[in-house]
């Protein structure tokens, strides 16, 4: 199943931030998840930056900056946790500037765990949410989604291979569409990103490792044409969510 990404239409909270935004695959749910048990319910949100001709960011919840370093194309910032749900204000702006390409409201439900995606090209720059459900894979299996954040890709398909053997993952996966999470084996896959219209491979990433009853989110980014002087081309990250 996928699904498009929500565009959520966020008085001072206290926020704790595991890592106050420096960048990491380590979320802060592990802290409570050491042992691989079902995640507790909280409120958290991880955020992150796939806008590839977008300047690095200061982010603003309340009026309170929580990065503690410039935020670049492709930074993720793990899971942090706000300790009152509700509603709160989220700004992106500029590094040491006011003005913001990012001001919007968002409402925080208590139980709920969030991923924000500031996404498009500069000029249509927003702010994209989903909730996230994650799973609780088995002996053998890793929780999978993939997440279409190339503004100027196609439809794609996401084919996984391990030992010769090619698995289809998701198919005709538009702009700002993201899957479920779903089970798949854990080890080492090489994972193709083909059009969906033709089955042309854009991109082929060997040795992509996933460990046994972790979730991760494959993140188709950057531009298939980029502009000139612009280097964030059309690849795939992986993120560990937990």
């Amino acid at each position: 199943m996928k699904k498009k990404l929500g565009k959520l239409s966020l008085s001072k909270v206290t926020v704790l931030l595991c890592s106050l935004l420096i960048i990491s695959l380590t979320s802060c749910l592990d802290a409570q998840d050491s042992d691989n048990d079902v995640v507790q319910p909280a409120t958290y949100v991880a955020i992150y930056h796939g806008a590839p001709d977008a300047p690095e960011f200061d982010i603003f919840v309340d009026n309170s900056r929580i990065n503690s370093q410039a935020f670049k194309y492709a930074n993720y910032s793990d899971y942090f946790n706000f300790i009152t749900p509700g509603n709160h204000r989220l700004k992106f702006t500029p590094v040491n500037a006011s003005n913001a390409f990012i001001d919007t409201a968002l409402t925080f439900s208590e139980g709920k765990i969030y991923s924000l995606f500031a996404v498009n090209r500069l000029q249509s720059i927003e702010l994209l949410a989903v909730k996230d459900s994650l799973i609780i894979p088995g002996t053998g299996e890793a929780g999978l989604r993939v997440i279409q954040l190339s503004p100027d890709a196609p439809a794609v398909d996401i084919v996984m291979v391990k030992n010769n053997t090619s698995t289809s993952f998701t198919t005709n996966l538009d702009f700002k569409e993201t899957t479920a999470f779903q089970k798949v084996a854990s080890g080492t896959h090489t994972i193709q990103v083909r059009r969906a219209e033709n089955q042309e491979v854009l991109l082929s990433v060997p040795n992509i490792t996933l460990e046994s009853a972790r979730n991760y989110s494959f993140i188709i980014r950057g531009f298939a044409t980029p502009p000139t002087g612009n280097l964030n081309v059309l690849s795939l990250q992986v993120i560990r969510n937990h």
